[in-house]
């Protein structure tokens, strides 16, 4: 397994999270390790970034992904479909970075020595969030939602709410946010992808347009669970 995310660049949480999800394939073992197949490395690397830049589902990955070990699209998929999910990478990127444009912040970097100098993160925090597929650095440095969530938590420990936000609800909190996510880009998928009508504009500007007010939605809807709960507390 050590060498498996060593190869790959991928924590080896993650990719025991790929293995219970069958994604990949058992390794063989040794008398005293266990080997898997090289070409794997490529099929954990495609995987990751189909799940973190062109934001997947990872049941999703599983029907479109040649089967294990390859790291392949399927040949047989339809090449529209094919196109269509090449082209959501960048068209959900920028409807998350309209909110952060909304603040006069987007296209932002920092470093991972930065993060850790000047804001309240720890290594063991950094640790954590990389298990978790919450922030990776790519290239040495944090961007988008990853430095968005590390400047939350940040910003929490400033004005002296640590104690009500522990690092401990973020697996909880990514678990269930996660079930909603896979469902949002299953229906996107089966709704948008499989014909459902649409408005006269390209897919890329359909997309993000439709995360922008896919957050707005979210935010809208918690904000109105929470007083419900209170008011019935």
């Amino acid at each position: 397994m050590a060498g498996l995310a060593k190869r790959s660049g991928v924590p080896a949480p993650t990719i025991k999270h790929y293995l219970r999800e069958g994604l990949l394939t058992a390794a063989v073992s040794g008398r005293n390790s266990a080997h898997y197949d090289a070409r794997l490395a490529d099929r954990v690397k495609v995987i990751k970034e189909l799940q973190t830049v062109r934001f997947l589902p990872l049941k999703l990955i599983g029907e479109v992904l040649e089967p294990a070990p390859s790291s392949r699209i399927r040949a047989d998929l339809d090449e529209l479909q094919r196109r269509q999910l090449g082209a959501l990478a960048p068209a959900i990127e920028a409807g998350a970075q309209a909110g952060r444009q909304r603040r006069g912040d987007a296209n932002r970097r920092r470093t991972r020595a930065d993060v850790l100098a000047s804001l309240q993160i720890t290594e063991e925090d950094l640790a954590l969030l990389a298990s978790l597929g919450l922030a990776v650095p790519v290239d040495g440095s944090f961007a988008g939602s990853d430095l968005d969530l590390l400047e939350v938590i940040d910003e929490t420990r400033a004005r002296g709410f640590g104690d009500l936000f522990p690092m401990e609800i973020l697996e909880p909190y990514a678990a269930a946010l996660r079930t909603l996510v896979q469902f949002e880009l299953d229906l996107f998928r089966r709704r948008v992808l499989a014909g459902a009508r649409l408005p006269a504009m390209p897919l890329d500007e359909l997309t993000r347009d439709v995360t922008a007010l896919g957050e707005r939605l979210v935010i809208a809807m918690r904000a109105r669970l929470v007083l419900q709960e209170l008011n019935h507390a």
